[in-house]
């Protein structure tokens, strides 16, 4: 299949490789670097450019009725990202639903979940805030585990290093009854990206990063995750290209996605109080 990649960053560079592994012809179109190639015959589109430009460059081909998928955040903001939820045909890149870990955890009753994602300073994603940078991955697996409307959002952030907020703590409550709290900094010494899952009798402790969890019940007996060794971007655009195909509906839709960054803006919103 042929398939225009826009952007060749950070992600725009494992997209590449694992469409080009994975057997599909890649357009590769990023001005700023050079990069320019004819998009005849273009049957899908991954959108791997800065949040702010995924609208401008999205909205065209799916006009066209080229499906498209969109790196995370969907948008810069809920107005922007609802344009392109217009589109059944869009999808959004919330890989975390691919980690394998997240698979493994499988349907759970989440009336708590507790998310930590930290990263060191890196010269990447300052275009937006650490919510729609790091949190925003949290934000939907939250969602994706309890599919209940917010309720109550409180927050608190701080910006350090990139003018934006670099370190943010949130809870959320949920109309459902459902926990969250949320814990995501880009100005940290380690790595970390961990999610606990409260149930009734019982929780799940993943770590996201090392794709490996465990499971202990009320007496809080342990039992590890069997987890897949799968590579949780390379799914993602299985699924989605099987999607293109006609084979299977589309992962994370951005109508979808679109419940995550309307938390990520009530949390931004708290933080500014």
């Amino acid at each position: 299949m042929r398939v225009a990649l826009y952007g060749l960053g950070r992600m725009g560079a494992h997209h590449l490789r694992h469409l080009t592994e994975l057997g599909h012809e890649v357009v590769a179109v990023d001005a700023a670097r050079g990069h320019r190639g004819d998009p005849a015959g273009v049957r899908a589109v991954v959108v791997a450019t800065p949040t702010a430009s995924h609208l401008a460059v999205a909205t065209p081909w799916l006009e066209r009725g080229v499906p498209v998928l969109v790196e995370k955040p969907l948008a810069g903001s809920l107005v922007e990202g609802s344009e392109l939820a217009r589109f059944e045909t869009c999808s959004v890149g919330h890989v975390e639903r691919f980690n394998p870990a997240f698979v493994a955890l499988g349907s759970v009753d989440a009336r708590f979940v507790q998310a930590e994602r930290l990263a060191p300073w890196a010269d990447r994603g300052l275009d937006v805030d650490v919510v729609l940078d790091l949190m925003i991955h949290d934000l939907d697996l939250f969602w994706s585990l309890t599919r209940s409307p917010v309720r109550e959002v409180r927050a608190d952030g701080l910006a350090v290093r990139s003018g934006r907020f670099d370190i943010v703590h949130a809870r959320v409550e949920t109309v459902g009854g459902h926990v969250g709290v949320f814990t995501a900094s880009r100005i940290s010494r380690r790595p970390s990206r961990t999610l606990r899952v409260f149930s009734p009798g019982g929780y799940a402790s993943l770590d996201l990063r090392a794709h490996t969890g465990v499971r202990l019940d009320d007496t809080l007996a342990e039992r590890p995750l069997e987890v897949s060794p799968n590579d949780a971007l390379r799914s993602e655009l299985s699924a989605f290209i099987d999607a293109v195909g006609g084979g299977a509906p589309f992962p994370v839709p951005a109508s979808d996605a679109l419940p995550a960054l309307a938390m990520a803006e009530a949390i931004r919103d708290a933080c500014v109080r």
